[in-house]
């Protein structure tokens, strides 16, 4: 830029009351100028397709026009550009005839055949594996007549007349939108173009297409096509501005229209004749096109562009007004509407034109060049620090960006002496809030970015933020990158975005710069340069050297996900350098999975068990077991054992020893196994010895058969059997019963012997107690049922030995009781507490008291043995006292008195203290002072209520 301010690569020209500027990017030689064939490039005989966001430039001959060619393939490849012009990949076309492309968000090419068949490729050429098939609705409708393609989606008409969409071809899913022109019966004939609101940009939320149908326009979106009170028709051309807010239609007889998105509203309407003065004087042109023109798009969302090959372009801002313009020098060109102006791509140059922001245009406008004037503007700008960071955000030349910014910076000295401007009060000295990024602009209270009248520390941060964002557009703008972005496209696409093209374009460093420079994760680029590193490498390189290489640049880098790039690396068959990756990720949820895949089993249950995560545990043993499983049954398809998951050959063993080295896997294996298999769960036991585990499990399975979880599905596979038809419910039960119970008398044995062999070797301990209680449950079962069936009584089956003899007491059968204290062995005095207990909850008082008056007292039951009894059931007061009065023995009279006043007579209680105190001396005065609080308290609630019956009476 000289001294002046003249910019050679830059044309400005007011369009009604704005300014629009026309800037070169680069200049295009197209990687040397070769289309295949070894002549120009020439667009003339190319179909263009440049991605918006400064994204790449896809090129193929077009077939449709007759080109001298010299080469012995004739199909058309596909060729992709940067925006600079530089080679960047070619995509060798075997398919049918291309009826359009396009780019998606992620700068992957879409390719779409008439044969309904959508092919995606990487902006380096490759095809990816991702491949969607419009159906055979479309196949069968003869392919696709027209398509639409736009930012991750597509809509297509067939020749019948059909409408179908994709909102996303990442998740392809064919929608049948209504048709555009029903009733015409003439297929699709009658619709002239159709435009796409993409659903980020529709007022709806949803797709939305606008087809011109016959004169009018409709809107159609999954449910209906809606009429609009368009009928300036037929509409030839359509399309929508990139905010989705209008929408600009060129009618046959030459008139330009501009709508709301809906249709609702005119903008604007031009006719091309008006324009006839501005051609002549503009271009020279004698007379206004009468044809179509070849493009039709928007220029941001401020104006429309028409282009007519060998003649120009004509710009319609909405505000009104016109301009032609010199666009591809007569030749012809390929436009990508971009959310601030619109790139021009012809044959030897990339342009951008674009409305220049109002900042811009008032910070760089023309004025006076006097020294004075120039002083005094000088002055004058300094009051709009935002606009000037504003204008240096929107201009391209770093040199221009560079003298902005300065003059944002400079400026501050002066308005931080503004009244009210949060600045240093005349007279302090200067300090940081003067200028600087302290506590002056926090003090100012306004925001950073904020207005040119701001604080004095308001303007630094928006000036280091614009800095650093155009670092990074200027290094994006470099031709060997190529990507020709401004600052409304970077804060459109942002920067995860754009750091996410780059390393799709394989510019790993650049992009791992620009995450450092502006504090974002950096995972991602070192991830994929990691892939491509794995992929790139030679065959014959090891894998530690590579390992190595790869650690160099990874290594210290937080946050990296090795388990992706061993998962790549296990793609392309390097498993070896898997598992050295794996051995640096941190996430053990990551990193078992893929060592599982890897077969690399107990690798990944020491990482399982070291990361505390139980369903990862448990994920990595139940993964283990199944490949048993299949590998056991692999075997004994080929002759070896029969049963899947039978403990016998090398592999079980490798897997009972791995299992059995960590008590955390066992656990959770026989968690979830001693219900899903328990016999499994067994055999694990035995292969490892532990007979105790094994006798706890057998006599867990006997006592659920006893609990008769499974009696209901027992007696319904009984009665399914032939040769019980028609059963009685009294028979499924008793046939229900033998069964359970000779399964539970199974496992009992089971588990007893399994407690036999049971020894603990560390402890010196064996197990034989548990063994004889487990014989006497076995023993106690079979003389319950014995008693079932001799008394004729149900019940019996599944008490303990007490409650078994308590039953026995109270159905009258002594003798049966009697054997069963002996065989289990019950003391006598148990055995008399228990007969005791079966008369008082008999109520049978009586008989309490005789058996009482009969008790052995060698076997020490006493008077207050059965008076506990008979006031557990409620005995009345005066069989109490006949238990009462009757107790002897030392210190009988204090316990009378004790239970005399339990029983709430306090008379009784007081003259048995006394005759206590008579007898007892000492020993027995500090009893009856611990008793006297007691009767104290009882007999003045006892006089109270005496009292209160009194009163009331």
């Amino acid at each position: 830029m000289a001294e002046d301010g003249y910019d050679e690569y830059e044309e400005w020209q007011l369009v009604g009351d704005a300014y629009y500027s026309r800037r070169e990017l680069y200049r295009l030689d197209w990687g040397g100028g070769g289309s295949g064939g070894g002549g120009s490039f020439d667009l003339a005989f190319m179909r263009v397709f440049p991605a918006p966001a400064g994204g790449p430039i896809a090129a193929l001959r077009d077939d449709s026009k007759l080109v001298l060619y010299v080469g012995g393939f004739t199909k058309p490849d596909v060729q992709v550009f940067s925006g600079a012009g530089a080679p960047l990949g070619r995509v060798l076309w075997d398919g049918g005839h291309v009826l359009a492309a396009g780019w998606t968000a992620g700068e992957q090419l879409l390719v779409l055949e008439a044969g309904a068949k959508v092919h995606m490729f990487s902006v380096r050429g490759e095809r990816l594996p991702r491949h969607l098939s419009l159906g055979a609705e479309c196949e069968e409708e003869g392919g696709v007549e027209a398509a639409v393609l736009f930012r991750d989606g597509l809509a297509l008409l067939t020749p019948a007349g059909h409408l179908w969409c994709v909102p996303d071809v990442h998740e392809p899913r064919l929608q049948r939108f209504p048709d555009p022109a029903p009733g015409l019966g003439g297929g699709g004939s009658g619709v002239h173009c159709m435009a796409v609101i993409p659903p980020s940009a529709s007022s709806s939320g949803a797709l939305e297409l606008i087809a011109a149908v016959e004169d009018t326009v409709r809107v159609i979106d999954a449910n209906e096509a809606l009429p609009t009170p368009v009928f300036e028709g037929p509409i030839l051309r359509l399309a929508v501005s990139p905010c989705g807010k209008f929408v600009v239609g060129y009618g046959q007889d030459g008139t330009i229209h501009v709508w709301s998105s809906d249709l609702s509203e005119v903008m604007t309407r031009v006719g091309l004749a008006e324009t006839e003065l501005d051609l002549v004087d503009s271009l020279g042109a004698d007379a206004v096109p009468d044809t179509l023109p070849d493009q039709l798009v928007w220029c941001g969302s401020d104006a429309v562009l028409l282009f007519w090959e060998g003649l120009g372009a004509l710009l319609v801002p909405l505000e009104g007004g016109w301009r032609w313009w010199d666009v591809g020098g007569g030749g012809a060109a390929a436009f990508a509407t971009e959310v601030d102006g619109v790139r021009i791509i012809t044959g030897g140059a990339h342009q951008l034109l674009r409305r220049v922001p109002p900042p811009a245009a008032r910070v760089l406008e023309l004025g006076s060049t006097h020294p004075g004037a120039l002083l005094y503007d000088a002055r004058r700008l300094f009051d709009a620090q935002d606009a000037r960071a504003t204008a240096a955000a929107a201009e391209l030349d770093p040199l221009k960006q560079a003298a902005l910014l300065k003059a944002s910076c400079y400026g501050r000295a002066f308005t931080a002496l503004e009244p009210g401007a949060g600045g240093p009060r005349v007279g302090a000295s200067p300090g940081p809030g003067a200028g600087g990024s302290g506590g002056g602009g926090s003090r100012a209270g306004t925001p950073s970015g904020g207005g040119g009248g701001g604080g004095g520390g308001g303007g630094r941060p928006r000036a280091v933020d614009v800095a650093r964002r155009l670092r990074v557009l200027n290094a994006l703008r470099d031709p060997a990158i190529g990507m020709p972005l401004t600052m409304p496209q970077l804060e459109a696409e942002g920067l995860p975005a754009v750091v996410s093209r780059l390393v799709g374009r394989r510019h790993y460093l650049l992009a791992h710069r620009i995450c450092q420079a502006l504090a974002l994760p950096s995972e991602q680029v070192l991830v994929r340069w990691a892939c491509d590193k794995v992929t790139a490498a030679a065959a014959t390189l090891p894998d530690d050297q590579l390992m190595e290489a790869l650690q160099a640049k990874l290594a210290g880098q937080w946050g990296v996900k090795y388990a992706a790039v061993a998962a790549h690396a296990a793609a392309q068959g390097r498993r070896h350098l898997a598992a050295l990756l794996l051995e640096h990720e941190r996430c053990a949820a990551e990193q078992v999975p893929l060592l599982l895949e890897l077969g690399e089993d107990e690798r990944a249950l020491d990482k399982a068990v070291e990361s505390g995560d139980s369903d990862l545990v448990f994920q990595v043993v139940h993964a283990m077991w199944r490949r048993l499983e299949r590998a056991t049954a692999a075997a004994a398809a080929g002759g070896g054992s029969a049963r899947p998951g039978s403990v016998a050959g090398a592999s079980q063993d490798r897997f009972w020893q791995a299992v059995a080295r960590k008590p955390a896997a066992l656990a959770f294996f026989a968690k979830y196994y001693r219900q899903q298999d328990p016999q499994l769960l067994l055999e694990l036991y035995q292969a490892m010895g532990q007979q105790e585990a094994a006798a706890e499990l057998h006599l867990q399975a006997a006592l659920e058969l006893a609990a008769g979880e499974q009696a209901h599905a027992a007696a319904l596979a009984w009665c399914q059997q032939p040769q019980h038809p028609g059963c009685c419910v009294a028979c499924v039960q008793r046939q229900c019963g033998k069964a359970t119970e000779t399964a539970v008398q199974r496992e009992l044995a089971r588990s007893k012997d399994a407690y036999t062999r049971s020894t603990d070797a560390a402890q010196g301990r064996d197990h034989k107690w548990e063994a004889a209680a487990v014989q006497a449950l076995a023993r106690l079962r079979e003389q319950q049922l014995e008693l079932q069936s001799s008394s004729r009584r149900e019940g019996f089956v599944g008490l303990p030995v007490a409650d078994t003899i308590k039953l026995c007491l109270r159905l009258g059968l002594k003798d049966q009781a009697t054997k069963l204290a002996r065989d289990f062995k019950v003391p006598d005095r148990h055995l008399g507490l228990l007969g005791a207990q079966v008369l008082a909850s008999q109520h049978d008082w009586r008989a309490l008291q005789a058996m009482a008056g009969r008790a052995d007292r060698k076997a020490g039951l006493s008077m207050e043995h059965f008076l506990a009894a008979a006031r557990a059931h409620g005995a009345p007061a005066e069989v109490q006292r006949w238990f009462i009065d009757r107790i002897t023995g030392e210190g009988a009279l204090l316990r009378k008195a004790q239970h005399y006043s339990e029983l709430g007579m306090p008379a009784q209680a007081r003259l048995l203290m006394e005759q206590a105190e008579q007898q007892g001396g000492s020993a027995a005065a500090g009893m009856l002072d611990s008793l006297r609080g007691t009767m104290g308290s009882l007999v003045s609630r006892v006089q109270a209520q005496g009292g209160g019956g009194g009163g009331a009476r």
